[in-house]
């Protein structure tokens, strides 16, 4: 799934981008990221997950991060962003305080802030519902993101 994000992506090509790895988990997409040249920062929710990636030695840096709450990047870091199989949890509340539209539109503003202009961002995700998808579509349209699913 990550070489197809990485084509999708449509980065330049034996170039070295920087890229963000939303929910990098154990590295798995980071790893295939670093086979294909590129440098790349991964963020997720588990300590457990980033430990193993810890424990395997991925050539990324890592962050703790519930990007529910927002990324805290500075302004046009990425060349780009991708992520495999974690988009439709931000549509869950799974605290009181979680409001899943909320959660989607301060996750994609935070993310459109960080890319550099023109930059891409390839979702892999399963939504439960087509209210679920409806849900991530508008709030990422929202904030300026354009594309489709």
């Amino acid at each position: 799934m990550t070489d197809r994000a990485i084509e999708l992506l449509n980065l330049p090509p034996r170039r070295s981008s920087y890229v963000l790895d939303l929910g990098c988990g154990s590295g798995l997409s980071g790893e295939v990221l670093t086979h294909h040249g590129h440098i790349w920062v991964g963020c997720d929710i588990a300590p457990s997950m980033l430990q193993i990636a810890l424990a395997r030695e991925v050539e990324g840096d890592l962050f703790l991060s519930d990007i529910g709450q927002g990324l805290y990047y500075r302004p046009a870091t990425f060349d780009a962003a991708i992520s495999v199989s974690v988009l439709q949890w931000l549509c869950n509340a799974d605290k009181s305080c979680h409001n899943p539209k909320q959660r989607l539109v301060r996750f994609f503003q935070s993310l459109y802030n960080c890319l550099k202009k023109g930059a891409r961002a390839v979702f892999q995700f399963y939504p439960e519902s087509a209210e679920s998808l409806e849900l991530i579509t508008t709030s990422a349209l929202q904030v300026g993101f354009g594309g489709g699913v």
